[in-house]
C-alpha cells in the first residue's frame, strides 16, 4: 500500500470520523494491510488514520502515529501507547518490549473462498473453493480468470449433493457475470454452511458444483457438517458462544481478545487462529471503544485467558518482508503467538468421505425426469412413449403423458466398464 495512495480496492469504509485538522480515523467493512506514512512500519487493521495535504493527497497512518501526531498538534501529554483520553501509560519496561520483540507483523494467507487448484481441459473447466458467508449472503459463485468466456454460454447452475437429483441454483445466467463473480445463485443456506468446500466444474451449457458427502455428518458448535468442509472457514466464520467467562467488564475483553485473534489471526488447518501480541493489542482496541482497554489489561486477559486454557503460546516466525509464518521456519525472527482453538473438531479419521460415481465406476442410474424448457427444447416421441410405458409399468394412476417442459431419461448404465 503506498503512502500516497489511501485508497484501499473492495475494501468498503464503514464510518469516517474526522479527528483534527486533515486528519480522520476510518474504520473499514475488513482489516487492511499498509505501510505507515510516519514510522514505516507494515500495519494490518480494520482502522486507518489518513491525513490529507494541502495537495489532496492522503497518507495512511497506523493508529499509534496517529494518536501521536494529533495529541501533539493539541498539545496534549500523553505516553505514544495510549488510545485516547483517559487511557493508562505504559511504563518504560513494557514500551521497550512493545517497540522490541513484539513489533507488528504482516498476517497474510491465501483465502480458501477464491477458486484454487483451477483444471483446464479442451472439454471443461474445473476449480474448487469454500463458501463464505459472503457467497451466501451476497448469492455469489466466485469464478477464476479462465471461466470469463465459456461461462457466457452455459445457461444453467447445478448442485449435485449426492441425490438422484442436482438442485437448480439458477436458471438464468444472462446479466448476472461479474468478471470474478456469478450473481444470483440461490444457495441453499439450511444445509450448506461456511466452510463447504466446493468443485466447479463448467462445460459450454452449465456450471456444475458438486458437494462431497462425508461418511457420517460430523457436529461442530452443535451444527450439522453433512459434507467435507474447510476448519479454517468454520474457525474464521461459524457463530461462537462464549459464556465461560463470568460477567463483567472483564468478561467482555476476554470475549474481544478471543474474537480479535479469530478474526485477525493466522488460520491453520486444524481450525486454530494465531496472532502475534502486538498485533492483538492493536486489534482489541480498534475493535473496542476508544480508551476502553490499556495494553495491561489486554495483556493481563491474555494471560488469565492461558491459565484457564482457553488460549496457549505457540511460535511462528517473521520473514524479512515482514510476513508471519507458521510453522515456524529455519533461519527467520521468531514471533510468540496467542492461539485460539474455538471448537472442537473431530479427529481426522471420521472425516472420511463417500466418493461419488465418477467415469471410472460402473454405475445403474433409474429412469427419471429432466427438465429441459429452460433450453428452449421439447421432448421427442420416442420419450414421450418411453414414458408413458415405465408409467404404465410401474402401475401408477392417472395421466401417462410427459410433464410439461420435461424430458424422460431411460435406465441406462454409466462409467467404466
Amino acid at each position: 500500500m503506498s503512502s500516497e495512495d489511501a485508497q484501499f480496492l473492495g475494501v468498503k469504509v464503514l464510518e469516517s470520523m474526522r479527528t483534527h485538522v486533515r486528519w480522520t480515523l476510518q474504520r473499514m467493512s475488513e482489516p487492511v494491510s499498509f505501510s505507515c506514512s510516519q514510522c514505516g512500519r507494515m500495519t494490518t487493521d480494520v482502522v486507518v488514520a489518513i491525513k490529507t495535504t494541502s495537495a489532496g493527497r492522503k497518507h495512511p497512518h497506523c493508529a499509534d502515529c496517529h494518536r501521536q501526531r494529533v495529541t501533539n498538534a493539541t498539545g496534549a501529554r500523553e505516553a505514544d501507547s495510549t488510545t485516547g483520553a483517559g487511557a493508562p501509560p505504559l511504563d518504560g519496561t513494557e514500551e521497550a518490549k512493545t517497540s522490541g520483540l513484539d513489533q507488528v507483523v504482516l498476517v497474510r494467507q491465501p483465502d480458501p473462498g477464491q477458486p484454487h487448484d483451477v483444471v483446464e481441459t479442451t472439454s471443461e473447466l474445473q476449480w474448487t473453493f469454500v463458501i463464505r458467508r459472503r457467497h451466501l449472503d451476497h448469492g455469489q459463485c466466485p469464478l477464476p480468470a479462465q471461466a470469463a468466456r465459456a461461462i457466457r454460454t452455459a445457461k444453467v447452475v447445478h448442485l449435485h449433493d449426492g441425490r438422484a437429483f442436482p438442485t437448480v441454483l439458477l436458471d438464468s445466467l444472462r446479466k448476472k457475470i461479474t468478471k470474478e463473480h456469478l450473481r444470483g445463485i440461490r444457495w441453499p443456506r439450511a444445509e450448506l454452511l461456511p466452510g463447504t468446500r466446493i468443485t466447479a466444474r463448467l462445460d459450454r451449457s452449465r456450471l456444475r458444483l458438486f458437494l462431497t458427502p462425508l461418511e457420517r455428518p460430523v457436529f461442530i458448535a452443535k451444527t450439522r457438517f453433512p459434507y467435507e468442509y474447510d476448519p479454517r472457514i468454520i474457525a474464521r466464520e461459524l457463530p461462537t458462544s462464549l459464556t465461560h467467562s463470568p460477567a463483567g467488564v472483564g468478561a467482555s475483553l476476554d470475549v474481544l481478545v478471543q474474537e480479535t485473534i479469530r478474526k485477525l489471526g493466522y488460520l491453520d488447518e486444524a481450525g486454530s487462529a494465531l496472532l502475534p501480541v502486538e498485533n492483538l493489542i492493536r486489534g482489541v482496541r480498534s475493535r473496542g471503544a476508544s480508551g476502553q482497554f490499556s495494553s495491561d489489561a489486554i495483556r493481563a486477559s491474555v494471560n488469565e485467558l492461558i491459565n484457564r486454557k482457553r488460549l496457549t503460546w505457540r511460535t511462528g516466525s517473521c520473514a524479512a518482508d515482514g510476513v508471519l509464518h507458521f510453522p515456524a521456519r529455519p533461519g527467520e525472527r521468531t514471533v510468540r503467538l496467542v492461539c485460539y482453538t474455538p471448537f472442537v473438531l473431530p479427529k481426522p479419521k471420521s472425516q472420511r468421505v463417500v466418493h461419488l460415481p465418477s467415469a471410472s465406476s460402473r454405475h445403474g442410474v433409474a429412469g427419471h425426469l429432466m427438465k429441459i424448457e429452460h433450453l428452449g427444447k421439447q421432448a421427442s416421441d420416442a420419450a414421450q412413449a418411453a414414458y408413458a410405458e415405465a408409467h404404465r409399468s410401474a402401475g401408477l394412476t392417472g395421466t401417462h403423458r410427459l410433464p410439461k417442459g420435461h424430458t424422460y431419461v431411460r435406465p441406462h448404465e454409466r462409467g467404466g466398464a
